[in-house]
């Protein structure tokens, strides 16, 4: 799938683009601009009232790709899972999950703004999103935005508080409607904005009876906080007389957990920029994810370094404490 996106000029008066994700699928946004007189370029931009982040980047570009797997009809929404040569279907990873690392510095490495590294690694994200689904990936989880992101700079916070809404309302609404999209946020929602409280919401009450690929997104999380909460829900129906103490186990502790619903724990983690730290992300569940660290800041991780990252899944030997004959 190529990505066409259209230069933007910078002031603040309603403007729309359009992104064609297919010959047959296009999403339109409603985003400030003073014209709609503007031509095809590889540039994208962002702007929230006076606050405008403009820049550009290359789509993900065109590539080779063989049909393995034929078709689903869920919901009459027909779609096919390619995969590159190198893959093997039998071997792809059921539960993908990512830590998007590197916008700040990818914004400074050309001088500009940090909101606009978190624009163009919003960008990408959608490219994953779609390129899962290409790849028949079962779930995709994305850790953007962690209870420790909290101390940042408040103007980052609701910029990035406004990019997630967009993404939400734009974004992952057309693919819930046109590809079958499943769709989930896990954190403390509480913290969260009321305006994109509401949007997550509408969409997950959307999304709940599709069958596509389950994109979940994890805003305001910790994996301390869910195993705090999951501890303290336990706890709670111990002293209420609800739960024995002796009853508690593996599968009594994850039904309290914010991942209750989304199955199975993640089986690649994908961290990117060469941090080589999980970042308080999933503790409980990744006890047995092979973790990939990728040297590219994200918004320069692109379709041939995902396949990178699958590749190297594929030759891992998955044992899982047994001993294999």
């Amino acid at each position: 799938m190529n990505l066409f996106c259209f230069g933007l000029p910078t002031s603040t008066s309603p403007f729309t683009i359009t992104t064609r994700l297919s010959s047959h699928h296009s999403i339109t946004e409603t985003v400030p601009s003073s014209t709609k007189n503007f031509s095809p370029q590889r540039k994208i931009s962002y702007g929230f009232g006076k606050n405008i982040a403009s820049g550009s980047f290359s789509p993900v570009p065109n590539s080779s790709w063989s049909c393995l797997a034929a078709r689903t009809t869920d919901h009459d929404q027909k779609s096919e899972i390619q995969l590159p040569e190198s893959l093997r279907p039998e071997l792809m990873p059921k539960h993908v999950a990512l830590i998007t690392d590197g916008h700040g510095r990818w914004a400074e490495k050309r001088g500009l703004p940090v909101q606009q590294g978190h624009g163009a690694g919003v960008e990408n994200l959608k490219q994953m999103v779609l390129q899962c689904s290409k790849f028949g990936i079962r779930v995709f989880t994305a850790f953007l935005f962690s209870t420790e992101n909290w101390k940042r700079p408040k103007e980052e916070v609701d910029f990035l508080m406004k990019v997630y809404d967009r993404l939400i309302r734009y974004f992952v609404n057309e693919q819930v409607t046109s590809h079958d999209l499943r769709f989930s946020v896990i954190g403390d929602k509480s913290r969260l904005p009321q305006f994109i409280q509401s949007t997550i919401s509408s969409t997950e009450e959307s999304a709940k009876g599709n069958k596509g690929t389950h994109f979940v997104m994890a805003l305001s999380y910790s994996g301390q906080y869910d195993i705090l909460e999951a501890s303290r829900k336990i706890a709670g129906q111990v002293e209420n007389g609800k739960l024995r103490a002796k009853d508690i186990d593996k599968g009594v502790f994850e039904q309290q957990l914010l991942t209750n619903t989304i199955t199975p724990d993640p089986d690649l983690l994908i961290r990117t920029s060469g941090e080589i730290r999980i970042s308080n992300f999933m503790l409980w569940q990744m006890a047995y994810t092979e973790f990939y660290f990728a040297n590219k800041l994200f918004p320069d991780f692109k379709e041939s370094d995902f396949v990178d990252a699958l590749n190297f899944f594929q030759q891992r030997q998955r044992r899982f404490g047994e001993r294999k004959n």
